[in-house]
């Protein structure tokens, strides 16, 4: 063993020696040198952003009255504080300022007026906010004088004071914000999570020194190390050792990963220190992708290395090394393209039992009824902008519902052109579609301002979740007028149809998740915060029986039945309660820190069903109280679960759908209509293709899911869990690289024992 740690001391003096090695080393100290000044401070519910103004036509209605009035107001404060363009534009005499160029611009602009208000001391007026009541923060910030607030804490008390006055337009401030600071100079801040913020950070500084210039400087370096090693003269002398050949070859190809263990090492600990002394978050995880690095770098070199015994020379090693590279690239980049653009938007992620049919919803937000006859899906509730306007690739958009009315045999959504925003108030009319019409799209009445959920009760009412509340509608949903222009959108109304307040007024945060029990129209609402049960009473009007408040503030989807509330939150974390006083029976988390995007119950309350964005099922037996697990195909790739009767109907494969009988576990029917010709190719041709290939690019999945515990994409994405996540692929290139290395290495291994130096 001796003679073989003597090679591996040679290969790490090599590494040592290297100019190379030296000059990324003093390149990297003068990185992290320079990033050492960077603060991140995390305050909450600072920025304003569009779903924080529920009601953005109401907001600015009211401070327009309150600024004609005589008294002091809060809206006397704002309106001196607003912009000239911007108050020009709300009381208009003349051309109107090129900002307000088009329909809904006063609305989209607001957020953006009320933070650069919330940044000024002026706005606090002891008159104006004499008759309003303040939360405990407010008064604490207050009691002390504004002018010994720093600028953060200003902004902090403003956004309180704006809450108080006008709670029916703003929403409460939960989120997180951060704001970055470099000496002196702070950005302004972002609704963000500074773990995320700091995850992200490291991800991108880390991989891109580390990994990409790393890992390329170290081909570079370490391209002569093997074909010097078996030189003539430098071979014949190792040869005269009793040594095995193939040990040798390994000796001097784990020797050459010093290069990037010594450079990647120091990158990633010199993270670690910066990320816990100076933003407060000492992540043991970071260091884990120290080995991710090496990892890395051993693909790619087990190539060079091969090449260099075989043709000793190191611009060879270092050709064959970049012509590998490029054909990682390009089946990844393949497989890269398709899937996101093309074959991900189509993939099924809402189904609803409807009729004697099924409809489901893909990440396009288009709707489709399954044809029996032909074994295929057709789209159902499109308008004709839909056949005119092009589909961009990838695109992904949301839709509150489809929600089935069974009574009256009939799908009532809010389409993805509904932007469910303050400021955009008048474009959000609902769509319906009947059985008995075929399911053609009808233009139905204007939904409350913000309606985060739809929701059906065994009468048949529709009913809205927003954040001051529930409201029902009365009347036929349909739009039997013309439509009204206002602000250039269309206004549907139905005579004698409104929305109206279903129960007590609420004031609830974003994002929300509302669920009903069909056995008893019981509903569970969860706003990041607290969790809360809402029952009718007998004259139709929903109170609230039981509340929760969380510890942590995140966002999370729930379920309700058979006395049961299941919440699913944004870490992973599933709780059990019972409906009736919201006590928390069990807890579980199945997938670690991935996050759930959708849950369902079955019609009699007796199984639960969590479906996590890394695309696995978690089943819950409430009657057992313990996880069911069924022998369920597709874990892994499934996208949409729902309940209908005694059947589990689950999404894979993009568009097909199995239906699994919930007593036996065994396939009940298939809906799986034709492949298209993209889906062939990619089904039979590129993943086959990428699944045997290397993957040396993926392995900064492994390196994001060391950071962060999870298996979707965490960072950048909205807190929305319902809202897509691209799937990390973890395992796969970790499996595959391993077989690589081991068949590389192995071929060299082989080739030195046989080979006549």
């Amino acid at each position: 063993m001796r003679p073989y740690l003597a090679i591996l001391k040679d290969s790490f003096r090599e590494a040592m020696a290297s100019r190379v090695l030296w000059i990324l080393l003093v390149l990297s100290t003068l990185v992290l040198a320079a990033l050492a000044p960077v603060g991140i401070k995390e305050r909450t519910g600072i920025v304003f952003t569009a779903n924080d103004i529920t009601d953005g036509k109401a907001l600015i209605d009211k401070i327009k009255r309150q600024q004609a009035a005589a008294p002091p107001s809060p809206g006397k404060q704002i309106w001196t504080l607003l912009s000239d363009d911007y108050k020009a534009d709300l009381a208009p005499q003349g051309e109107p300022s090129p900002q307000a160029s088009w329909p809904g611009a006063i609305y989209f602009r607001l957020p953006g007026e009320l933070n650069t208000v919330i940044g000024k001391r002026e706005l606090y007026n002891a008159q104006a906010w004499s008759g309003i009541t303040l939360n405990d923060e407010a008064r604490e910030l207050l009691a002390g004088g504004i002018d010994r607030l720093d600028d953060e804490d200003v902004s902090r008390l403003n956004r309180l004071l704006l809450e108080a006055a006008y709670p029916a337009e703003i929403a409460a401030s939960r989120e997180k914000a951060v704001a970055i600071t470099y000496f002196w100079w702070r950005a302004p801040a972002m609704p963000l999570a500074k773990h995320d913020v700091i995850a992200a950070a490291v991800h991108v500084l880390q991989w891109f020194f580390g990994s990409v210039i790393g890992v390329f400087a170290g081909v570079l370096v370490t391209a002569s190390i093997i074909p010097q090693t078996y030189s003539p003269g430098a071979i014949d002398l190792l040869l005269s050792k009793p040594i095995s050949r193939s040990l040798l070859f390994l000796t001097k190809y784990l020797g050459g990963c010093m290069f990037v263990l010594l450079n990647g090492g120091y990158v990633v600990l010199g993270l670690w220190l910066i990320a816990g002394l100076r933003w407060g978050e000492w992540n043991q995880r970071i260091l884990l992708v120290i080995p991710v690095l090496v990892f890395l770098f051993a693909v790619y070199y087990a190539v060079s290395s091969l090449a260099g015994v075989i043709w000793r020379n190191a611009i060879v090693s270092i050709v064959m090394a970049v012509l590998f590279w490029a054909a990682c690239f390009g089946v990844g980049s393949v497989k890269g393209l398709i899937e996101p653009l093309f074959l991900n938007p189509e993939r099924l992620i809402k189904l609803v039992p409807a009729a004697d049919g099924l409809i489901a919803v893909n990440e396009r937000a288009e709707i489709f009824h399954w044809q029996t006859t032909n074994s295929a899906w057709e789209e159902v509730l499109k308008s004709s902008e839909q056949d005119l306007a092009p589909r961009p690739p990838g695109l992904i958009l949301s839709m509150i519902g489809p929600v089935y009315d069974a009574k009256h045999e009939r799908l009532l959504a809010l389409p993805a052109t509904a932007r469910q925003f303050g400021f955009m108030p008048t474009d959000n009319a609902l769509v319906v579609g009947t059985k008995q019409g075929d399911w053609e799209r009808q233009e139905g009445i204007a939904a409350p301002v913000g309606t985060a959920v739809l929701l059906v009760d065994r009468q048949g009412t529709l009913l809205a979740v927003t954040p001051r509340g529930l409201s029902k509608l009365t009347g036929d949903p349909v739009a039997t007028e013309p439509p009204a222009k206002v602000f250039g959108f269309s206004v549907p109304s139905a005579e004698g149809s409104r929305f109206t307040a279903a129960g007590g007024n609420l004031r609830l945060g974003t994002p929300l998740s509302a669920a009903i029990d069909r056995a008893n129209d019981e509903i569970a609402l969860f706003d990041t915060q607290t969790l809360r049960v809402l029952s009718p009473n007998a004259k139709g009007r929903y109170v609230q029986r039981a509340s929760r408040e969380m510890a942590e503030n995140l966002s999370g989807v729930v379920a309700i039945g058979g006395g049961r509330v299941l919440l699913a939150r944004a870490n992973g974390e599933i709780d059990i309660f019972d409906s009736a006083r919201l006590e928390k029976q069990e807890t579980f988390r199945p997938e670690a820190k991935n996050a759930p995007r959708f849950a369902d119950v079955s019609a009699d309350g007796k199984t639960f069903a969590v479906l996590f964005h890394n695309r696995r099922l978690w089943m819950y037996d409430a009657a057992g109280k313990r996880p069911l697990a069924l022998p369920i195909s597709g874990q892994g790739d499934l996208s949409a679960a729902s309940f209908s009767g005694d059947r589990l109907l689950l999404a894979d494969r993009f568009t097909r759908v199995t239906a699994y009988d919930l007593s036996t576990g065994q396939v009940a029917d298939r809906r799986r209509p034709d492949l298209s010709v993209l889906e062939k190719v990619y089904l039979f041709g590129v993943q086959p293709i990428y699944t045997v290939f290397p993957k040396p690019g993926e392995m900064s999945n492994v390196a994001a899911y060391l950071l962060t515990g999870s298996e979707s994409a965490t960072v950048g994405v909205t807190n929305d869990l319902q809202a897509a996540r691209p799937k990390l692929d973890i395992w796969m290139p970790i499996w595959s690289n391993l077989a690589f290395i081991a068949v590389v290495v192995g071929l060299g291994c082989f080739y030195t024992s046989r080979k006549d130096f």
